[in-house]
């Protein structure tokens, strides 16, 4: 099922609703505390090879990891479920813990590689012979490149084909980085969401040596920023389902992890480029789109939404009862198949814990409409019900700009502050 078009009923003029429960987190800034927020320019652990979507800082991730002494003396595995582009798991490695980071979207997992791994021993990268014999039939980067660009991209593509793993990633993300710049017309003014073009004669042409010359000069940034020291622990990137963790049972003593929020953004869009790099089409295969928590997507065969706590259910109700065009429908569904999503990641969370686990989520609330998802309380209510016990008042961080900002339509009805929050649980007896 496709989004539908996200236009509003009768302009709201009322408060901003709220849920029942949607001020259970009286929690606030304390004074010293250190923000989670990435800052506009990051490039503590790497966070500037490639632009990701992250829910925290490199220097948050390990400053919290390392107030965990114990567990840094005895060794710990570290896992982040919804891992993204390798926060977590390069913060866990730079502290000698093991780490286990999954994500379903194949390009942020090329990413957590290029910034797990040692390059002291990677190959030179070299420009690939223009006679190099490449397929590019049905290949999804038609969708933004002319096809001898392509061929071209294909060719450079075969270099990494043939390469070690480390010399293969910090190429391919280079090609990332190459081909955003080259199809930057395509982007707009909510950064989550890449067009297409219009017609072949809408598609970018780039002559080879230019191509060529962009794409060594990504090769050469990326180069120059990727790690040469040895790590003594291991990151563990998997492309594995959060709601389905290919780990045992009781393997884990600490979560760092801030999973997708319900603010609509589809993943497999604002990345659909660096997937059809990948060969991924996400226009003639969904399976990955659809699978992405947060997806905009209703997935066909959608399994029988879970029983959720009384925040999500105060949330659902909410949106059901809105007057807007699709609330009671496709929003709804939307809501439901997020919080099913969440459900099931922290059955699978608890599953993978240890008695004595620690898990450090960071959050943000949002609005759909005009009514408020706190989805601080929704996780404090979710955990709660599978034994996690909040271990201290939920630390807020006020945000002061969102996507919705970008949205005219959003912007006719009245919403209240927003607010991102670390909130820290334990396993309970």
């Amino acid at each position: 099922m496709d989004t539908p078009q996200d236009t509003p009923g009768a302009l709201s003029t009322q408060k901003a609703l709220a849920l029942p429960l949607g001020d259970v987190l009286p929690g606030v800034r304390k004074a010293g505390a250190l923000s989670p927020k990435r800052p506009a320019v990051e490039t503590a652990g790497l966070a500037d090879v490639f632009p990701y979507y992250a829910g925290f800082s490199f220097e948050w991730a390990r400053h919290h990891l390392a107030q965990h002494e114990t567990e840094l003396v005895s060794g710990a595995t570290v896992l982040d479920p919804w891992n993204g582009s390798g926060t977590t798991t390069l913060a866990a490695q730079s502290l000698g813990l093991d780490a286990i980071g999954l994500d379903l979207n194949p390009v942020a997992n090329v990413v957590a590689k290029l910034r797990a791994q040692d390059y002291t021993q990677a190959e030179e990268v070299k420009r690939p012979h223009s006679g190099t014999e490449v397929c590019v039939d049905d290949d999804p980067l038609t969708a933004w490149l002319a096809e001898s660009t392509i061929r071209r991209v294909r060719q450079w593509c075969k270099v990494g084909e043939d390469s070690r793993g480390s010399t293969r990633d910090l190429l391919t993300v280079a090609l990332f980085r190459a081909i955003r710049e080259v199809t930057k017309k395509f982007e707009g003014s909510n950064p989550t969401w890449v067009k297409r073009a219009k017609d072949a004669a809408d598609t970018v042409l780039v002559a080879n040596e230019e191509l060529d010359v962009i794409i060594e000069r990504h090769v050469r940034f990326v180069s120059s920023r990727v790690g040469t020291q040895p790590f003594s622990k291991r990151a563990h990137i998997m492309t594995a389902d959060s709601r389905k963790m290919p780990i045992a049972s009781g393997a884990v003593d600490i979560v760092v992890t801030s999973p997708p929020y319900l603010t609509r953004i589809d993943y497999a869009v604002a990345y659909s480029r660096e997937l059809a790099l990948l060969g991924v089409n996400i226009s003639s295969d969904r399976s990955l789109r659809a699978g992405l928590m947060g997806t905009t997507l209703i997935r066909r065969q959608a399994e029988a939404p879970v029983a959720v706590g009384k925040v999500g259910s105060a949330l659902l109700s909410l949106i059901q009862k809105h007057d807007s065009k699709a609330s009671s429908g496709y929003y709804l569904k939307q809501a439901q198949q997020y919080l099913t999503d969440l459900s099931s990641g922290l059955d699978e969370i608890t599953r993978v814990c240890r008695s004595s686990a620690t898990m450090h989520l960071v959050v943000q609330d949002s609005f759909y409409k005009d009514v408020h998802v706190p989805l601080a309380g929704i996780c404090i209510d979710e955990a709660t019900m599978r034994g996690w016990v909040l271990k201290n008042e939920p630390e807020r961080f006020p945000v002061r700009r969102t996507l919705t900002s970008l949205n005219k339509f959003a912007q006719t009805y009245k919403k209240g502050d927003v607010a991102e929050s670390v909130l820290t649980f334990y396993r309970g007896k």
